[in-house]
């Protein structure tokens, strides 16, 4: 009877320390950890978000970026934080979903994070070489299958999520190519433009420079609809290459055992602020990405699901991280 009792009043002042959180939280300012370089793509994307966000929060949203191991050390970090909202991942596909099917990643997403949202969506292009003499995913397709194992694609390093979009297109449409690895985009760009590369896959922010000046051009979307940026890029859909559709995308997720009325707080504030039309329309067309904002069980749902997407394709194509 003594152990029910204690059971029962340590149920009751976790709730209660629980709410008593959530009526404080945020007295202070919060972290938010990009595990990315500054300037890339996804740490602009958590700086326009965090500028609305904050204003929604009552507190500023500071971005942290700790950059390595693929994502893996800045996720490694949020894991490890004291569970009391003042520390947040802002991460993507790469370290919450594909990075620990590869290599030990020092933390379990299912286990050390509780979900909060799901903030974009953005398709991955298939781009290609001005130098290279087709149009479309057809015309694509039809050249590889003509010139086996002449075309070579561009990936920022085996294992990383272009990398694996690369191979999914090449599932979908029966081709293989030739992977030439680099430590980044902004390295195999001019590669693709000069034609010594000829093809690859990334978001639209990554290339679409290139697109502007004529040394590339788009060839399919793996996204559901037609991107802003090159609207006469077919879909994969369009494109009759339904095993391609995926998309690149961002999620917020704070430690685990943060207490569930915070989190809850965090939520309803990162919806706000991802509900205004100005954000909306600034990541479309800024960074050709659209405004998700799921909830915490919807996130949660979607992670399971993305990552048994990805660790089948691993598990077919047998990617090893170096």
């Amino acid at each position: 009877m003594l152990l029910r009792l204690l059971g029962l009043a340590t149920c009751v002042l976790c709730l209660w320390t629980g709410a008593t959180a959530a009526q404080d939280y945020p007295t202070r300012a919060v972290r938010v950890v990009v595990p990315f370089p500054a300037g890339g793509s996804i740490d602009i994307v958590a700086r326009s978000v965090a500028q609305r966000w904050s204003a929604q929060l009552g507190q500023n949203l500071v971005i942290d970026n700790r950059g390595g191991a693929a994502g893996a050390i800045g996720t490694q970090i949020v894991a490890r934080a004291t569970p009391d909202g003042y520390t947040l991942l802002y991460g993507n596909l790469g370290p919450l979903a594909i990075g620990p099917l590869l290599t030990p990643a020092g933390y379990d997403i299912f286990k050390d994070f509780a979900p909060v949202s799901q903030v974009t969506s953005a398709p991955f292009v298939v781009f290609a070489s001005a130098t290279l003499p087709v149009a479309n995913a057809a015309e694509l397709i039809a050249y590889a299958k003509q010139h086996p194992g002449k075309l070579a694609y561009a990936s920022s390093g085996v294992g990383s999520g272009l990398h694996l979009a690369a191979e999914l297109f090449q599932r979908s449409a029966g081709v293989k190519f030739l992977h030439v690895p680099f430590k980044g985009m902004g390295q195999a760009a001019p590669e693709i433009a000069a034609g010594r590369v000829q093809l690859a896959v990334s978001t639209v922010p990554g290339l679409i420079a290139h697109v502007r000046t004529g040394r590339m051009k788009g060839v399919v979307s793996s996204g559901t609809r037609r991107s802003a940026q090159l609207p006469d890029v077919q879909t994969c859909a369009e494109a009759g290459l339904p095993g391609f559709c995926s998309s690149a995308w961002h999620a917020v997720v704070v430690p685990a055992r943060t207490p569930k009325p915070v989190v809850a707080q965090i939520h309803r504030t990162l919806a706000a602020a991802l509900g205004t039309r100005e954000l909306r329309d600034q990541l479309l067309r800024q960074e050709d990405a659209d405004v998700v904002g799921s909830t915490p069980t919807e996130l949660a749902r979607f992670l399971r699901a993305e990552s048994g997407r990805w660790a089948k394709i691993i598990k077919e194509v047998g990617v090893k991280a170096e």
